[in-house]
């Protein structure tokens, strides 16, 4: 098994904006809830309001972009990227998962599970 990293930048940014339109302005949720983790905002907190259709097909575009193929992003599901961080771990239909974690400023940090 193989573990790659691959970041990708301003890639992430136009789509991100056209897709989550206008919202409300992040909450502290990880305060609300006494959780440890810090709380998200700018991009990554624009990702976790869009349905998860908008959200598996921005996904996709990160993953495809960083090299790998993903026909299909199947589902996602928030996830622990490492202590502290929490990001997303997407499944593609061709069997391969990829831990997601969106930067404040719209990057796109794909880690890739390829055999």
């Amino acid at each position: 098994m193989q573990v790659t990293t691959r970041m990708l930048g301003w890639t992430m940014v136009p789509l991100l904006a056209a897709l989550a339109g206008c919202g409300e302005a992040a909450t502290d949720q990880a305060a609300a809830s006494g959780d440890q983790t810090m709380a998200e905002s700018g991009a990554a907190a624009q990702v976790a309001k869009l349905t998860p259709e908008q959200r598996n097909g921005v996904f996709e575009k990160a993953i495809r972009d960083s090299g790998v193929a993903c026909p299909t992003v199947t589902a996602s599901e928030r996830a622990d990227i490492r202590p502290g961080v929490k990001g997303w771990k997407a499944q593609c239909d061709n069997d391969s998962a990829h831990l997601i974690e969106i930067t404040p400023d719209g990057t796109a940090k794909v880690t890739s599970r390829t055999y």
